[in-house]
């Protein structure tokens, strides 16, 4: 089944890049609300990154859960999650967009807490709340976006207009963005993710770090464009607040990555930094920063899911989860540890890796929108990833490890077997194909820009 979402996934990208949109009224819920779907440039091509990270994630679920906590558990909740996901890349409205967006939020749940651990249940607790909270906000601002404009269809150009009232307005966007912020995990919103994400198994850390993170800037986007506009968004001068709060948390959340000795912790505070930088290039206003924003959805989705692919290696196979334990694990695991520098490399934003691609576009939108001086939070983002992820590969490569009788781990090769190791190696390849054909036809690059285009035209 996910092999056949990620196929028709792949097919309605295809479809959206040669310029189609599909709609489809599924369901009437009253006489003015419709349950509505609408595949665009913008929902196709998170739809495809979303299907096949997925995919990936479930394949290598198989080994990762053979001995595992209650697989079946863990399959289902798995699955119904992709689907709500899928709904909400291609909701036509805001009612659809929220019916999936909390219930994937809700069902998120029982896959944090999973392996029933006290830290898992306390993540779990943690996300709920957060979760619950960020939703009530999103719910309150589509009743006032229904009460104030008579509609909540997603629309190029956007519903609300200049001649409403300004200060309900400002409460609108205020509702959404700080909704949305806690699951795109901003600065001070961001508390759920470093406790969340180490307590999920691998896969789904892969899966949560990768796109579902990426909901909440996917949520900004479709509420920036598509509710509001550009012009209206504009005319309210209110978006530099965002892009300090944006900078601030690509900076200070890498910061925090540096200091963090559990690996799959240090990768959540990797993630809250790198989302960031979706949330600054989309308050910019720009072509070129949203098509940056746009396509660093997809690429950070590939480079993270290989690094948490690659964390839950590492504590399969050696029994270890700490960066300080990893010293010499390039012997033992050359493919994964290979795998690990090229996704970290990736995400420092070395050329010509995917990381880099989006960043270069975030970069021209600073410039053509007049922030020259954002440039040093792009570059000073960079630098603070090549610090906290360039130590793992040195440690794993340059130095021998210390066995002592408390060690799990052996001299001997641990490599991990095909089911875990081909969706590791895929990612990473999508990694390495996503920068090298970036101007390819079809590649994100392409829908990105057609979305933009759309936006500000």
């Amino acid at each position: 089944m996910c092999a056949t979402v990620a196929g028709m996934a792949l097919w309605l990208a295809a479809r959206a890049a040669d310029g189609a949109v599909y709609e489809v009224h599924l369901l009437q819920l009253t006489p003015q609300i419709w349950m509505f779907f609408r595949v665009d440039a913008m929902g196709a091509l998170f739809g495809a990154t979303v299907a096949v990270l997925w995919l990936l994630g479930l394949v290598y679920s198989w080994g990762y859960m053979a001995d595992g906590h209650r697989p079946t558990r863990y399959y289902s909740f798995f699955m119904l999650c992709l689907g709500w996901t899928m709904g909400v890349a291609y909701a036509g409205n805001l009612l659809t967009f929220l019916i999936f967006y909390e219930l994937f939020s809700i069902l998120t749940y029982p896959l944090v807490v999973h392996e029933e651990t006290p830290e898992a249940m306390a993540a779990g607790t943690k996300y709920i709340i957060y979760i619950l909270v960020g939703g009530t906000l999103v719910l309150l601002g589509i009743v006032l976006t229904f009460s104030l404009a008579g509609d909540q269809t997603l629309t190029q150009g956007g519903i609300l207009t200049a001649e409403m009232d300004t200060a309900w307005l400002l409460t609108i966007l205020c509702c959404f963005l700080t909704g949305f912020g806690v699951k795109a995990a901003l600065m001070p919103l961001h508390g759920w993710v470093p406790d969340a994400h180490p307590a999920a198994p691998a896969p789904f850390s892969a899966v949560l770090s990768g796109v579902m993170v990426a909901v909440g800037t996917f949520g900004m986007m479709r509420v920036m464009f598509q509710v509001f506009g550009v012009e209206l968004l504009q005319e309210m001068h209110v978006l530099h607040y965002l892009t300090w709060i944006a900078s601030f948390t690509v900076i200070f959340a890498a910061i925090l990555a540096v200091n963090q000795d559990d690996l799959k912790r240090r990768l959540a505070y990797s993630t809250i930094s790198q989302m960031a930088y979706v949330t600054l290039g989309i308050s910019l206003l720009g072509i070129e920063s949203t098509v940056g924003a746009l396509v660093h959805i997809t690429n950070h989705a590939f480079m993270k899911g290989a690094l948490f692919l690659c964390a839950g290696l590492f504590i399969k196979r050696l029994g270890v989860r700490r960066v300080s334990q990893l010293d010499g694990a390039a012997k033992r695991m050359p493919i994964t540890a290979a795998a690990f520098t090229i996704a970290a490399l990736g995400m420092i934003g070395t050329p010509p890796l995917s990381g880099f691609v989006s960043k270069w576009y975030l970069g021209l939108g600073m410039l053509d929108t007049g922030n020259p001086a954002l440039l040093a939070v792009l570059l000073g983002g960079a630098l603070m990833a090549a610090i906290y992820l360039l130590p793992v590969g040195y440690r794993m490569y340059f130095r021998d490890p210390v066995l002592t009788s408390e060690d799990r781990i052996s001299i001997e090769g641990r490599e991990a077997p095909a089911s875990m190791l081909v969706p590791l190696i895929v990612s990473t390849v999508i990694t390495a194909a996503l920068g090298l054909a970036a101007a390819a036809p079809g590649m994100p690059v392409a829908l990105a820009r057609m979305a933009a285009e759309t936006f500000f035209h």
